[in-house]
């Protein structure tokens, strides 16, 4: 059985793609402009990349005819609000048309099953409440990102509530590890103290207050490949996350751990780290783990860990 990957060369597309090939799955992976990275096209002879642009129903339609695609986990998407601002028109195109593209045709075709990778951001006016964030609440979007977003999931319950289609939303939230390399503000504190650590250069700044649900890709790959295959999803919605904010602190604790030369100090307050997303309570619940049997297996520790082992190899690439 087919499985369509979409956004195949972005980072949790890429981190679902190598799982998938790990497990012997034969992939159709989309990407739209530049070629993925080489580190995500040498994955063997069940990955096939193909360029598509989701926008165009024409294109989805002759991508669909061309392969036989029984599964779809749409990863695509403009990723965070400081690419969604400047272009709302093209969000809106990219987040929710693509979305509706895709789940026409698989309207059309009979597909098994249909995963639209949503988020956490969708909740960006609750206010904080010290409890999780359960699968049965109401979304409250706020800023152009999480508006888009918003729409794709309402889309997504439509088909599966007017049509029959076993398609279903995964909201995942601050996903961090390779094969990012990055210091923007939209990658999180994560990739970019690793970096500033490995250089040595010492992180004296504020952000002591900053706590979110950090989630190692490789979790969200299992967990999203563990929803496409499941037998039956019994909701419409369903959170992929540890179930709790992690804070700065503790994450600064593990690059330490995993970088002894690492120096942090950090003062309170949240920013940077909120300049584009507000604080939230942990996406929870138990819908993904009753339907699927999927749960977390890598603490902060063992994700940073590893993450820097990845990046300790790779100094070329951010040596610079």
């Amino acid at each position: 059985m087919v499985l369509l990957l979409t956004g195949g060369g972005g980072h949790v597309g890429e981190g679902v793609a190598k799982a998938a090939a790990k497990r012997g799955l034969i992939v159709v992976a989309t990407y739209r402009g530049a070629k993925p990275p080489a580190t995500a096209c040498e994955l063997g002879d069940t990955v096939h990349w193909v360029a598509c642009d989701l926008t165009d129903k024409d294109s989805v339609k002759k991508l669909a005819t061309a392969y036989d695609i029984q599964q779809c986990i749409h990863c695509a998407a403009v990723p965070n609000e400081a690419f969604a601002r400047p272009d709302p028109l093209g969000a809106f195109e990219a987040n929710v048309s693509a979305t509706a593209n895709l789940l026409e045709v698989a309207r059309l075709n009979d597909w098994k099953r249909f995963i639209l990778v949503s988020t956490g951001s969708v909740f960006q006016l609750r206010s904080m409440k010290g409890d999780a964030i359960l699968e049965n609440e109401r979304p409250q979007p706020q800023d152009i990102y999480s508006t888009t977003k918003t729409s794709a999931e309402m889309l997504c319950r439509m088909y599966r509530t007017e049509y029959g289609i076993s398609a279903s939303v995964v909201r995942i939230s601050w996903v961090y590890g390779p094969p990012i390399i990055a210091h923007t503000l939209t990658r999180g504190p994560i990739p970019s103290f690793l970096i500033r650590a490995f250089k040595g250069e010492a992180i004296d700044e504020g952000g002591s207050d900053f706590a979110v649900s950090f989630t190692f890709v490789e979790d969200v790959a299992a967990g999203l490949l563990a929803a496409a295959k499941a037998k039956v999803l019994n909701h419409p919605i369903y959170h992929l996350g540890p179930g709790r904010n992690i804070s700065l602190g503790e994450a600064a604790a593990a690059i330490k751990m995993a970088v002894p030369e690492a120096s942090i100090k950090l003062a309170s307050g949240t920013e940077p780290w909120t300049k584009f997303t507000a604080l939230r309570d942990p996406l929870g619940g138990t819908n993904l783990f009753e339907d699927t049997g999927w749960q977390p297996a890598f603490s902060i520790n063992k994700g940073v860990q590893l993450y820097a082992d990845w990046l300790r190899k790779r100094s070329e690439l951010w040596s610079n």
